[in-house]
């Protein structure tokens, strides 16, 4: 029997095959420098003239702000090959390995250190959510298969990593199934502000229930 080369859920209107791809094609790859380049030496405070040095946490936390290594422009300059920015994935190839985040455009450039990995996606045929899902299965299957029933994550070599095939549909799929999960999205993160306005009132009422006259007067 042939394999299926689309999923069995679709948009409507779309009918065609889904197209093989190698990790290689979607993406550029670049891990960060030897763990020598960023002795904590080379560390300086954080001034008008310094930059900053992006590390796991970022990627774990999923927030650009953590910073707590910085080194002179100068001797960023030296670390050009590892400079990241917005729109940048990085990737947690340390500790909590296989985390994955997208700088926001807001964020301030930097250098990655070892225990990151820079993600540059090639949006010519493949957008950052769909590359970001694919990404991440990818790494769950390699870990599994090398984990011998571990839970514990793995970064694939650079040769198996960017050899690894997905299939991918169209742009106009792909911007299709993007929006679709955005929406979702936006969905979920309303039905929280909801749950959230509930808990206040939850709260309130519950102090109204248990609290005399007086003391709900001093609290206002």
């Amino acid at each position: 029997m042939e394999k299926r080369k689309t999923p069995r859920i679709r948009f409507k209107g779309f009918s065609d095959d889904w197209e093989q791809r190698k990790l290689g094609e979607m993406a550029d790859y670049k891990k960060g420098p030897f763990g020598s380049a960023l002795k904590k030496e080379i560390f300086v405070p954080e001034g008008i003239d310094t930059v900053k040095v992006y590390e796991q946490q970022n990627a774990i936390n999923k927030d650009w702000r953590f910073a707590r290594y910085f080194i002179t422009r100068e001797y960023a300059q030296k670390l050009s090959n590892f400079e990241t920015h917005a729109g940048d994935i990085i990737v947690s190839c340390a500790g909590t390995i296989g985390e994955i985040y997208e700088l926001p455009h807001k964020s301030k450039p930097g250098i990655i250190n070892q225990a990151l990995m820079r993600i540059r996606v090639n949006e010519g045929f493949i957008t950052k959510d769909l590359y970001k899902i694919i990404f991440s299965n990818k790494i769950d299957e390699f870990s599994a298969k090398m984990s011998n029933g571990s839970a514990m994550k793995n970064i694939p070599p650079f040769a198996d990593l960017k050899g690894m095939i997905a299939d991918i549909p169209s742009m106009k799929e792909q911007y299709c199934m993007g929006n679709f999960f955005s929406n979702f999205d936006t969905l979920i993160t309303f039905h929280q502000r909801q749950q959230n306005s509930w808990k206040l009132i939850e709260k309130g009422v519950k102090l109204w229930m248990i609290l005399t006259k007086n003391q709900i007067l001093k609290r206002l």
